[in-house]
């Protein structure tokens, strides 16, 4: 009975490991005859990896969010297959260097492609459901947050910019009052995005699963892009707090609570992922990486992961990248501020009642008549018109005109 259970279930892990394994380039296909096998080196005799200290506290703290994880027992048995993958990534791969958040992404990793728990005192399933799950991490690592990955945070921070360059080119204003309220500093609330492709951020395992298999299909990059969008929904809360508190800009807003609403993913359903993808997809496809608004080329060079998403980049290539200092990897990555005049956004307003515009025209059309030769000066005042004004601005500007020298 258990070995029928042992097999239906290692055919349910197959069966959903299929796509990932598909885009992540691994053979599913493949039967290891044994641990020793290629696809499942014997990872466990290599010498341990300078960061595994850390590792060991980050599994204590890991499979805290999902539901599929609350009961103890599971959690205890899936901080085990946990442990061993990233120990086995990173013993394999040693010019690797571990990051807090990378484990949220390998957890992830374990409960899609080994979704059943397997019998007691036995850490997985089947052998070869252990070789997929260590696979594909290894190939996330080589191939989807190899920056992160890297000596020091600087191709990160490449990537914030990047980000921040997105944001630019679909809202200017809004962009420099982040910019402006985050200097001078990159805007670091998207950090724990990028280093965890959102997996820590999202407490629904379907939803974090759609968010990572998006990230996959599109190529790393795919999670600046999810990270602008995320940024340009929250503009609206911002604008709230702003209102609710009197703040005449978003850029004066506390900065404490400027990075608390901004860092609040708002919740995801099934509905509100679909949007907030679909919103990166539209930035993705208006926005390219080399576009003259984003200019990712001119901020990573192109060690990068973001320009070796190839299914010619071999692990060999990854690693040889991967051994290069992190600052190699950047071109460009200081939050450089942007020569534009000042640009203010401000708080929405509360909306006066409006003059009838009968009565205006019934007014103003004689009062300017008398008054021609103050027209110039008019039309001076009443330029404010172009940047936001209202009728009132022209009502102010009579008055002024009007007025005695």
């Amino acid at each position: 009975m258990d070995d029928a259970r042992a097999d239906a279930a290692a055919a349910r892990a197959a069966d959903a490991a299929h796509p990932w394994t598909q885009l992540l380039g691994i053979d599913a296909t493949d039967e290891p005859a044994a641990p020793d096998a290629p696809m499942l080196p014997s990872r466990a005799a290599l010498a341990a990896h300078r960061d595994e200290a850390q590792v060991a506290l980050d599994v204590q703290r890991s499979f805290v969010l999902y539901a599929e994880t609350q009961d103890a027992h599971v959690r205890d048995a899936r901080r085990r297959q946990l442990d061993a993958v990233l120990r086995g990534t990173l013993r394999a791969y040693p010019v690797l260097h571990y990051y807090q958040g990378f484990h949220d992404v390998a957890s992830l990793v374990v409960l899609t492609l080994a979704p059943a728990l397997p019998p007691d005192g036995v850490p997985w399933t089947s052998t070869r459901e252990r070789a997929l799950v260590q696979r594909a991490v290894d190939r996330i690592a080589l191939h989807v947050v190899r920056d992160s990955m890297a000596s020091d945070l600087t191709p990160v921070l490449g990537q914030l910019k990047i980000v921040r360059n997105m944001v630019r080119a679909a809202d200017l204003p809004y962009a420099l009052a982040l910019e402006r309220a985050f200097a001078p500093a990159q805007v670091l609330v998207a950090l724990p995005w990028v280093l965890t492709l959102l997996a820590h951020d999202v407490p629904t395992l379907p939803i974090a699963q759609r968010v990572l298999d998006y990230v996959l299909s599109h190529g790393p990059a795919s999670i600046l892009y999810i990270c602008a969008a995320i940024l340009l929904q929250r503009k609206a809360a911002l604008a709230a707090d702003a209102a609710a508190s009197g703040t005449p800009a978003l850029e004066d807003l506390d900065a404490a609570q400027l990075h608390h609403t901004l860092a609040r993913v708002p919740p995801l359903d099934a509905d509100a992922c679909a949007a907030l993808l679909a919103h990166a997809d539209t930035l993705r496809r208006a926005y390219p990486l080399r576009c003259p608004a984003v200019r990712a080329h001119t901020v990573l060079a192109g060690s990068s992961v973001l320009f070796t998403d190839d299914p010619a980049c071999t692990d060999s290539a990854a690693l040889t990248y991967a051994a290069l200092p992190g600052r190699a990897h950047a071109l460009d990555a200081a939050p450089t501020p942007r020569e534009d005049a000042p640009v203010r956004l401000a708080a929405p307003r509360v909306r006066v009642a409006r003059v009838p515009r009968v009565l205006l025209v019934r007014r103003l059309v004689p009062f300017l008549a008398r008054r021609a030769a103050t027209v110039p000066l008019l039309l001076a005042a009443s330029l404010s018109l172009l940047f936001g004004g209202s009728v009132l601005s022209v009502v102010l500007a009579v008055q002024l005109a009007a007025a005695p020298p």
